[in-house]
């Protein structure tokens, strides 16, 4: 690994408003962070190391396939609202439809069991789509930016955050979508989803210098009848702030030092990495070469 050489300057002239508490880090570092980079390597190391530094292939889940399609139909939808073109609900199901077919195809293979769990899926998304175009959570005004990407330097950080915003409404409050297949519990999502939405607020005051009244989850609930269920939480106090910029920063430090291992918990039931998991051994960086 080779060794960047810091160029901060002294620390006298750079005092940021809080710190992490964290030491600055100098050795070789990722270009930027997002939100969902830190999360999953905050989640498991090793998968993260798996996915996005080995790039081991896997099928594409059923779920996080419809979850994509989904929201390309609405991002079709918004961005229609925003520059004033066709947002109705053919126009909607439409996009829908070709984001399946396009992310099965470039995307795939997905782990679709047969032809019907297939169309099962491809039909549980277009309700989802159907149920969001009829529920109060539909846009009706103009969103102020959809699919906003940001990247800003941040106090507290080593490098640039970055952050994907699915909308931005018109008082500047971030909305981000989940496809889900159960009803979630409110104060559950909001921790849940902490460093994704904070980053956001973040993010967006510094570009703008505009606090969110809020910070929103909207759920896409796949139930038989789906769901259209808005979570709100408040926007972040200093505190939040400094505790979700110090956990970035301890992606970020991990990430430059090539740290990454097992972390044993009851998502490892579903993960699709078991076999390279399981041939891993401190001390040895692990490699590719057990790929399924």
């Amino acid at each position: 690994m080779t060794t960047a050489t810091s160029t901060a300057a002294p620390a006298a002239t750079r005092e940021p408003p809080f710190t992490t508490g964290l030491t600055p880090w100098a050795q070789t570092l990722p270009q930027h962070i997002s939100p969902t980079a830190a999360k999953n390597y905050l989640g498991c190391s090793l998968r993260f190391y798996f996915e996005r530094v080995a790039c081991i292939r896997k099928q594409t889940p059923a779920a996080l396939h419809l979850g994509k399609a989904v929201h390309a139909a609405l991002q079709a939808f918004h961005l229609a609202r925003w520059r004033g073109g066709d947002d109705s609900p053919e126009a909607t199901a439409t996009a829908y439809e070709d984001a399946f077919h396009r992310l099965e195809r470039d995307e795939g293979p997905v782990n679709f069991k047969d032809d019907d769990e297939r169309e099962k899926c491809r039909l549980d998304g277009l309700r989802v789509v159907a149920a969001y175009l009829d529920s109060p959570e539909a846009m009706k005004e103009k969103p102020r930016a959809v699919e906003v990407l940001l990247k800003e330097d941040i106090p507290g950080l080593s490098v640039p955050l970055t952050g994907a915003m699915d909308l931005v409404e018109g008082n500047f409050t971030p909305v981000d979508f989940k496809s889900a297949a159960a009803k979630p519990d409110p104060a559950h999502a909001a921790f849940d989803h902490e460093i994704q939405l904070v980053s956001y607020q973040i993010l967006l005051e510094t570009a703008t210098g505009e606090t969110p009244p809020s910070l929103d989850l909207v759920f896409l609930v796949k139930t038989k009848t789906p769901q259209v269920i808005r979570v709100s939480s408040p926007p972040a106090d200093a505190h939040r702030k400094r505790r979700v910029t110090a956990l970035l920063e301890t992606a970020v430090e991990g990430i430059a030092a090539g740290r990454y291992h097992p972390q044993p918990g009851m998502y490892c039931s579903w993960c699709q990495y078991k076999n390279e998991c399981m041939a891993w051994l401190p001390g040895q960086a692990p490699t590719a070469r057990s790929a399924a």
